[in-house]
């Protein structure tokens, strides 16, 4: 597969291992290739002289493995310093038993003597720490010793503790399938990108985006995982509470729900969702926007919003979200623009400064970017800080900096009224927990698909979108299991 054309988050790696595992592609079969891709450039670098391999306990240090075995099988003098006693995975550990067979292994503390030519990072890769980390026990010391040589250091897909005081800087660096977040030429020297054999539906959604999720701290409270407020209702109420069970469900502690009081007075709230009271009665209009905006900038200010499900069309309302976005850009509010709020987008492209998810089906996305791709909408945006996920049979999702993926699966039942209200929550109730746009946007689609396919075999050819939120806790509750 051709390398990706956006600089990848280090975190986007671990996804898309996993979504490789998903597809039954054999980890060992990706070792093998970007083993065999290191040993071809420490073998230019080195000249006619020694080469020693850092292995670290993971599959980087599984790469190292590989690249020595070919280097030994080339006759080339190398030795192996691995940071523990065992690998943690098997294909490390199967890499690590074929490269004892033909080269010299050292386990830290030992240190190879004599001269050597080149010094190959395969510490950390993926598993770097990052800006304001340290490296700790055997990591650490290696990287020290190392660093004090005057030798050339070839880092393997990323050079290992970077962004923090104690990196291992690096003269070259082979990373795979794209650049990654935070790589500079003082750290990583020059970087080659080197493609992976797995197929392209390796970068669309699935289990795998479940390495993004927040993790949750033993010690966490309520309101640790995120206030979320939704803005909806008016000609229909269902909508914003469907999308507020779907957030509370996602792992959200705090889930408010905003809409106009005619609305608000015919829904049986759910316990788990916080009522806010709105001045207008029938609408949302610029009556209600001052009491919104009090909460924007008060100490219950939202984490996230999601603002549009069962709005309604109606002129005065599609002015009134055009100032909450307004308050959203200006609050820093991530925000997710849904159903009748897309029709508040300015024509053909995203709001400026605005962070946030647009979630049109076709006939929306047709008539707000007028024909243009999603991709020219958010062109000036960067980051992950916008995406535009187009739903239907197969969702297609866009974000900034050329990102790009699919989301397939779920059950044709899934077409039923209410599922993009839950989208939404969802993906809502993910920024709300510090996600940001893109990989919640992924998550939040895998996620949905993948609970309307659980809940219809419970409920069968009767499933209703209420039946779909308990199946996204118990969803979530498996992948990070799993």
């Amino acid at each position: 597969m051709e390398p990706a054309c956006w600089e990848m988050d280090w975190r986007e790696v671990a996804v898309l291992d996993e979504n490789a595992k998903a597809l039954g592609i054999d980890a060992s079969q990706l070792m093998d290739a970007a083993g065999l891709a290191l040993a071809n450039e420490a073998e230019k670098m080195a000249g006619d002289g020694a080469v020693v391999i850092l292995c670290g306990p993971g599959n980087n240090g599984g790469d190292g493995f590989v690249a020595a075995e070919h280097l030994a099988g080339c006759g080339r003098e190398v030795l192996v310093i691995a940071s523990h006693n065992d690998s943690k995975t098997a294909e490390a550990q199967k890499a690590r038993e074929k490269a004892s067979e033909v080269t010299e292994i050292l386990v830290w503390p030992s240190k190879p003597r004599g001269a050597f030519a080149l010094i190959v990072d395969c510490l950390l890769g993926a598993g770097a720490l990052g800006p304001g980390k340290s490296l700790r026990g055997s990591i650490a010391e290696i990287t020290d010793w190392a660093g004090s040589l005057d030798v050339p250091i070839l880092a393997c897909d990323i050079p290992t503790g970077i962004g923090g005081d104690d990196a291992l800087s690096a003269d070259f660096t082979i990373t795979f399938h794209s650049t990654k977040k935070g790589f500079n030429s003082y750290e990583c020297g020059e970087v080659l990108v080197i493609p992976l054999p797995w197929p392209r539906e390796v970068e669309d959604c699935g289990r795998g985006d479940i390495e993004r999720y927040p993790p949750i701290e033993k010690s966490a409270k309520k309101g640790d995982r995120g206030r979320l407020l939704i803005i909806g209702g008016g000609p229909f109420h269902g909508a914003p509470i469907l999308a507020g069970l779907a957030a509370a469900r996602s792992g959200c502690d705090l889930v408010h729900v905003a809409m106009p009081n005619s609305a608000s007075g015919r829904v049986e709230w759910p316990p788990t969702i916080i009522r806010e009271v709105l001045e207008d009665e029938e609408s949302l209009t610029h009556a209600s926007v001052n009491s919104i905006s009090e909460i924007l900038s008060s100490s219950r200010s939202p984490d996230a919003m999601v603002i549009g499900p069962g709005l309604g069309r109606n002129s005065e309302t599609i002015a009134a979200v055009s100032e909450l976005l307004e308050l959203a850009q200006v609050n820093g509010i991530p925000t997710v623009v849904d159903a009748e709020g897309i029709l508040a987008l300015p024509m053909g492209s995203w709001p400026a400064g605005l962070i946030g998810v647009a979630t049109p089906h076709p006939k929306e996305a047709a008539r707000w970017l007028n024909d243009l791709p999603p991709s020219e909408a958010i062109s000036e945006s960067s980051g992950e800080s916008v995406a535009i996920i187009v739903t239907g049979a197969v969702d297609e999702i866009t974000g900034t900096e050329g990102r790009h993926c699919y989301s397939k699966g779920g059950d044709p039942r899934m077409a039923v009224g209410g599922t993009g209200d839950l989208l939404a929550g969802t993906i809502g109730g993910l920024m709300a927990q510090g996600m940001t746009p893109w990989p919640a946007t992924r998550l939040g689609s895998a996620i949905i698909r993948e609970a309307g396919r659980r809940a219809s075999e419970v409920s069968g050819p009767g499933l209703i979108a209420e039946d779909v939120p308990i199946h996204i806790s118990q969803t979530l509750g498996d992948w990070l299991g799993g």
